[in-house]
């Protein structure tokens, strides 16, 4: 078994496996339009992407009522769990080589997610990286979504990890403040939903530009972002 730093990666999955955003941008405004609301700026609508899906709908819907937001919700998961839709998704180049890699070193590899459990699922094994995964948390896994720590030590207590053996890799603020909060090591991807510049300003231990990097990274060669890797979940406080 290869040495190595980490033994557990968490890993995102929208803009960090899945060059995903304009087939959930697409379908968020879809989902708006059928309803009679306006369409949303696509970078809007992107930079919220990873917010548990009801959340995504109240920031463009601030006016809508809880009984609103249940509708959108609703009309917008009846379509994703479609075959038809499943099919869209495409990786980013590298993964599916880089995950059997990684899955090489003896690291286990957890999805975190804030799709449905079921839904990631078929994506997974539509995109052949299935048996690659050895977990998956959805956000009907959980009763906090991201940016809350829940998912992250669900997949800790499952797998039998201590904190300082994690890894959270994801491309948005919501997972790097998700993997702070939790006490464990981030590493945000620049190639994702939001700008690099707004992640490394929330001080990932790493930060990286393709997602063959992540190798060096759980063996133990790649340098950190920042001096200090200290943990900030003090920084944010969840009940």
């Amino acid at each position: 078994m290869a040495v190595r730093d980490f033994d557990l990666i968490i890993l995102d999955f929208d803009g960090t496996l899945a060059d995903s955003r304009t087939i959930l941008v697409g379908m968020v405004n879809q989902t708006l339009e059928a309803h009679g609301l306006p369409r949303a700026a696509e970078q809007l609508v992107a930079e919220c992407i990873g917010l548990p899906l009801p959340q995504v709908f109240r920031n463009h819907v601030p006016e809508a009522d809880d009984e609103q937001i249940v509708a959108l919700t609703r009309f917008y998961r009846s379509r994703a769990d479609l075959p038809d839709f499943v099919r869209k998704f495409r990786l980013f180049p590298g993964v599916r080589a880089t995950l059997t890699r990684l899955r090489e070193t003896g690291a286990r590899l957890v999805i975190g997610t804030s799709k449905g459990h079921a839904t990631t699922c078929d994506i997974l094994k539509h995109c052949a990286i299935d048996e690659a995964i050895d977990l998956v948390i959805g956000g009907d896994s959980v009763q906090r979504g991201k940016p809350h720590p829940e998912t992250i030590d669900r997949a800790l207590e499952l797998c039998g990890v201590r904190r300082e053996r994690a890894l959270m890799v994801g491309d948005t603020t919501f997972d790097i403040d998700m993997g702070h909060a939790a006490g464990v090591a981030t590493c945000a991807v620049t190639y994702g939903m939001q700008p690099a510049a707004t992640l490394r300003a929330l001080r990932p231990r790493f930060v990286i530009d393709r997602i063959e990097e992540l190798e060096r990274i759980v063996g133990g060669g790649y340098p950190t972002d920042r001096s200090d890797p200290t943990d900030r979940s003090d920084d944010l406080s969840f009940t």
